[in-house]
């Protein structure tokens, strides 16, 4: 393997002699390696060697290099510049710069179990219509977005149909992402699919109850049934017929309401309860279209678990602790259930376990401690 280190110019004391005693390689000092001494990483990379950089600022435009030059060598990014090499105390930093290239030089671990998922784009937004509307300007073409209504805002729906929009009760909102299911209920008198946004219901209206999500508010309607006889050609409005039960898959939701539709500490991934403001959230989770894999981070040994016997609970106390509820109780089969799709390897499951039947699959303890060694000697 072989390790390339830049003082970014000369901006970090590096000692080379230090570093090359340490990882028993032979090292050498480079100020400028992403740009005049690129061809000195090209050189490297064309070895066919594993390569180690000391470097995360430009790993982008090392890995295009890397590409252009059909390069397949793995290359691992090592950040020695905010880490040591740009603190108060950097004269003294070379012990821990050497750690962290000697840690990058492990080899990687054995591969455990993953969890997959495939996310088509199609796109579930919950909020006021207005501001869902502009959730979904703001996406683009990169996600297929479907609104669901929760009124209409301070400026109601656009005149320009752009977006398939339900509306009515949410009943449930369940899943993960690409596996996302919403149960929803059609209470209302006006269909969307068939209303045109004429806005003729809202000028007959005597009560104005009718608003620019095209949406009847029942408590404020008197019964006097004008709108629907200003709709008898489109036929939108139906004050008998019967609610509707639906059931509708997604592979993303954007939550725009103040509550968030999961009470859990970490969320499902796909899921985003956004506030409006913060873009670069609202970017990344755009970006999640395509498959993707996760470690399955938890192994589980039944026959140590103490959670039920003959259909009697007794311990609840990796259910009680999960902050992502990906936890629950099968007392039938006397055993937990964790849903590897909610699991997000925070760990806390095997800290609270009292028997040792969930532990850490990914990292492994072995696999930590050798780190720890490395990082430490």
């Amino acid at each position: 393997m072989t390790t390339l280190i830049c003082d970014c110019n000369q901006t970090l004391p590096l000692d080379p002699q230090a570093l090359s005693a340490s990882l028993n390689e032979p090292l050498t000092l480079h100020s400028s390696l992403c740009r005049r001494e690129a061809a000195e990483f090209l050189k490297a990379a064309g070895s066919g060697d594993d390569l180690v950089v000391a470097c995360t600022q430009e790993t982008r435009l090392f890995g295009e290099l890397a590409d252009q030059a059909n390069m397949s060598a793995p290359i691992k990014f090592v950040n020695i510049r905010e880490t040591g090499g740009w603190s108060r105390d950097a004269a003294k930093a070379s012990p821990k710069i050497a750690a962290l290239l000697a840690a990058a030089h492990l080899p990687e671990p054995d591969p455990v179990a993953t969890v997959t998922y495939k996310s088509a784009g199609r796109a579930l937004i919950i909020g006021a219509l207005d501001a869902a509307e502009r959730a979904a300007e703001l996406l683009g073409d990169a996600v297929d977005a479907t609104l669901f209504t929760q009124g209409a805002g301070e400026q109601g729906a656009t005149q320009e149909r752009r977006y398939l929009v339900l509306g009515g009760q949410i009943q449930s909102l369940t899943g993960w992402l690409g596996a996302f299911e919403l149960a929803w209920q059609q209470t209302n008198p006006i269909d969307l699919d068939l209303c045109t946004r004429c806005n003729a219901c809202l000028a007959a209206c005597p009560e104005d109850a009718i608003g620019l999500d095209y949406q009847i508010d029942l408590a404020a309607c008197q019964d006097h049934r004008a709108c629907v006889k200003v709709c008898k050609v489109a036929g939108a409005i139906d004050f008998n017929r019967a609610p509707q039960s639906h059931t509708d898959t997604f592979d993303l939701v954007l939550d725009l309401r103040s509550a968030p539709a999961f009470s859990q500490h970490a969320k499902p991934q796909g899921y985003l309860h956004w506030d409006g403001r913060d873009l670069k959230a609202l970017l990344a989770w755009r970006e999640l279209v395509g498959e993707f894999e996760k470690p399955k981070f938890f192994a589980y040994k039944q026959k140590l678990c103490a959670h039920s016997r003959n259909e009697q609970v007794g311990c609840n106390a990796c259910i009680d602790v999960c902050s992502a509820s990906a936890i629950s109780s099968d007392k039938h089969r006397q055993q937990i259930k964790v849903n590897p799709n909610l699991c997000v390897g925070c760990g806390t499951c095997s800290t609270v376990c009292p028997t040792g039947a969930i532990s850490y699959a990914y990292p492994r303890a072995s696999d930590q401690g050798v780190k720890f060694k490395t990082l430490l000697s």
